[in-house]
């Protein structure tokens, strides 16, 4: 009785060994990859904390807790005002349409209510 894979047998062997050099290296690449993927989300959506998204996604590469919550979070819409802190948000032209014709309204409800006396407690 032969055996039929005999005759592959250098074949095989420089098979296995090109595939221990490659594997290693392919799976560094995969890490390196993973541990970029939701930092690189963020910044793409342009994300306010996308630093700390990134540190987020290369810490759960070793925790492999963190790096779920990583892209969870880079995937979160945060509102920009609140992202940005108060105070920073800039107005769009509509929105101070609209707060000028709110103003103009409560003007009008001001001037049409009946003065109280001054001498009445505030």
């Amino acid at each position: 009785m032969q055996f039929t894979l005999q005759g592959f047998g250098p074949f095989l062997h420089w098979l296995t060994l090109g595939i221990l050099f490659v594997m290693p290296v392919v799976l560094g690449l995969l890490i390196f990859r993973l541990g970029r993927l939701p930092g690189d989300i963020a910044r793409a959506r342009h994300h306010p904390q996308a630093d700390a998204i990134s540190v987020c996604g290369w810490m759960g590469i070793i925790t492999l807790v963190l790096w779920p919550i990583a892209m969870v979070w880079a995937h979160l819409d945060l509102p920009v005002a609140a992202a940005e802190g108060p105070g920073s948000a800039q107005a769009t032209p509509s929105q101070m349409g609209k707060l000028k014709q709110a103003s103009q309204r409560l003007a009008a409800i001001e001037a049409s209510l009946p003065k109280a006396p001054a001498g009445r407690g505030a």
